[in-house]
């Protein structure tokens, strides 16, 4: 006789999808390490620059940068050709400059495979600590913008959402006056400011084009 087996309602009602997307999403600390704005701006500053530098140092190792470069000045120079080509209407010079577009397309393969790599070394670490280590020690917003920059800085929306109460007596969100800078706004503003000046330091400027 067969039996019957009876699931619990607890157990058949896991989210799975819930638990996995709340274990995933940073849960930024109320009592942040830095609790003033100018303490956690400079530090935030100071690591965001260094994670840029191990950045560029880990392309330096992973990448030939100096054929990089010559393979996107190549590339680059090729389009530019067969662009100017077409527009003329040179089809004696658009058929000469096809010939090389195998091998124009397997240059550019290759450069994109150099450039994936440091990313996909350099993702898992960055993300592993944006996800357990940064949420822990900075509170969700670190800086004060003089202009709004949006999805970057607090608007005045978001001050009167994250103002709410919920219900252990919290603000619902970071947002205290409308201009504040999320962290990861800052971060990326930053590593944008410095990008410049690590690759020239480091030697890792790249040619664009790609």
């Amino acid at each position: 006789m067969a039996m019957a087996v009876v699931v619990p309602s607890n157990m058949a009602m896991i989210d799975y999808d819930s638990i996995i997307l709340q274990f995933f999403s940073p849960q930024y600390t109320r009592h942040p390490i830095f609790p003033d704005m100018l303490s956690a701006t400079i530090v935030a500053l100071l690591i965001s620059v260094g994670m840029s530098f191990a950045f560029a140092m880990l392309r330096k190792k992973t990448t030939d940068i100096d054929r990089t470069n010559r393979i996107m000045k190549e590339t680059n120079e090729w389009r530019k050709a067969y662009t100017d080509a077409v527009k003329k209407g040179d089809k004696e010079k658009v058929e000469e400059l096809k010939k090389k577009q195998a091998y124009i397309n397997k240059m550019a393969l290759e450069v994109q495979q150099q450039q994936m790599r440091p990313m996909f070394i350099y993702m898992i670490p960055s993300f592993l600590i944006w996800i357990f280590v940064f949420p822990a020690i900075f509170g969700q917003v670190v800086n004060i913008s003089p202009i709004y920059l949006p999805f970057i800085t607090c608007s005045d929306d978001d001050v009167a959402k994250h103002s709410q109460i919920d219900d252990q007596g919290n603000p619902k969100g970071p947002c205290v006056v409308p201009g504040e800078v999320y962290l990861w706004g800052w971060f990326l503003l930053t590593s944008f400011a410095f990008s410049g000046i690590i690759a020239k330091v480091t030697k890792t400027g790249m040619a664009t084009g790609i």
